[in-house]
């Protein structure tokens, strides 16, 4: 049996185990990178070799950067800061608001921390508009739109993170705002919904009663010393300054905000380690290796030029192409994470960039976009799945999500190409 052989039955079985869902997403990934080495796919350095690679250590400092943001209270205080007259003068004015900053943010931070703290945000700003706004208007924007907006940055999420090491472990740049054009004209449209017909939606279909919460969501930082939040922010926003001039490569602007951090005791050592997502690190480095197994065995090539021919072979157009394999993405994250879409598409959409010889990131950028727009289930995201506790039934994402989703789709095939030439 050739190597290409091997490696195609590899894949498929980590399809199989990822679809079913019964082991953690980086145990699969483990599997994956191991198989490709002991079954001589690759040379055995490679099933580890990803995990010291640039794209994962700075996807790794730069959780722990953001989670600081949290951790000191500076995304928290910020928020009160910015939304509390508003609670008390319009609903519709804080969702839109609420909707834009989340969506803002989360490109600077990741998804899912930006989910869990405007949580108790949200529950806060209801308590203190004396009735005049619902926590679940609140909440659902947050879901949606926190991973909507995770595009904007390599760090918004671990779906993109890992989308975008695969890329460019295949030989392609990707800047730390490289799809943040399109990302960004996403955010407004996702803020103009909810401002105008995802409202009405949400006031019309959320007929429960508002969700009550534990008094212990609220995150106290009254006896964190001022210093700390206001020297995090500072070193995020010179590391983000880092990321924008490339000064150094983004490994090591981060690792210099992380030994700042560390060594000024802003962050607790323990404390961000225990938060930075070592399963996201996981994955990135063993999808990494599992995507150079189907490329150094010609596999990748071989199921390349198979989808090809579906779509007509040479002639086939390569603008059609992307929008099936962005759909495949979105479609899939609906039912399953995002994270282990983009690890199934984005290989087989790198493989069919290189057979047509055209602009990887014409393919693959769309489809990290696509399943970060997959919100028409709870399922897609770690951030859809936090703001559960709004007392959402699936029927209420389909509702609000299905309108956004399409309406997302349609901007993002029609700006493609003039953000990513082919």
């Amino acid at each position: 049996m050739d190597q290409s052989t091997i490696a195609i039955i590899i894949l498929v079985i980590t399809m199989i185990l990822v679809v079913i869902d019964r082991l953690p997403l980086a145990v699969t990934a483990l599997f994956a990178s191991v198989a490709m080495s002991i079954f001589g796919v690759q040379p055995l350095k490679d099933a580890y070799a990803y995990y010291g690679s640039k794209t994962v250590v700075f996807v790794g400092a730069t959780m722990i950067i953001c989670n600081g943001l949290f951790q000191t209270g500076a995304i928290q205080r910020l928020t009160h800061t910015l939304f509390g007259k508003l609670a008390k003068k319009s609903e519709r004015g804080l969702v839109a608001a609420f909707s834009l900053f989340t969506g803002l943010i989360t490109g600077f931070t990741t998804n899912s921390a930006i989910a869990a703290t405007m949580v108790p945000v949200a529950r806060s700003l209801a308590e203190s508009s004396d009735g005049n706004v619902k926590a679940k208007h609140l909440l659902m924007p947050v879901g949606l739109m926190s991973t909507i907006g995770s595009p904007l940055s390599l760090s918004g999420s671990g779906a993109v993170a890992l989308g975008a090491a695969m890329v460019i472990e295949a030989g392609t740049d990707m800047s730390y705002f490289h799809m943040a054009g399109i990302a960004i004209i996403m955010i407004v449209l996702g803020t103009l919904y909810f401002a105008t017909i995802g409202y009405d939606i949400m006031k019309k279909s959320f007929d429960f009663e508002d969700p009550q919460f534990e008094a212990s969501e609220e995150v106290s930082n009254h006896n964190i010393p001022r210093w700390k939040p206001v020297l995090t922010t500072l070193v995020f926003i010179i590391v983000i300054i880092g990321f924008i001039t490339g000064t150094w490569d983004l490994a090591i602007c981060s690792i210099l905000g992380v030994l700042v951090l560390w060594a000024t005791n802003a962050v607790n050592i323990k404390e961000s380690l225990k938060t930075c997502n070592w399963n996201v690190i996981i994955v990135m480095a063993g999808v990494s290796s599992m995507a150079n197994g189907l490329k150094v065995s010609g596999a990748g090539q071989v199921m390349a030029d198979w989808i090809i021919n579906l779509f007509g072979g040479e002639t086939a157009s390569v603008f059609v192409v992307m929008v099936a394999l962005s759909i495949v993405g979105w479609f899939l994250s609906q039912f399953m994470s995002n994270t282990a879409a983009n690890a199934i598409v984005v290989p087989m959409a790198i493989s069919m960039a290189v057979a047509l010889n055209i602009n990887l990131l014409y393919f693959c950028a769309p489809i990290i976009i696509a399943t970060s727009i997959a919100i028409t289930t709870p399922l897609a995201s770690p951030t859809t799945v936090i703001v559960m506790q709004g007392g959402f039934r699936f029927k209420d994402f389909v509702k609000v999500g299905v309108p956004l989703s399409i309406a997302l789709l349609a901007v993002l095939f029609t700006l493609v190409p003039f953000f990513f030439a082919a």
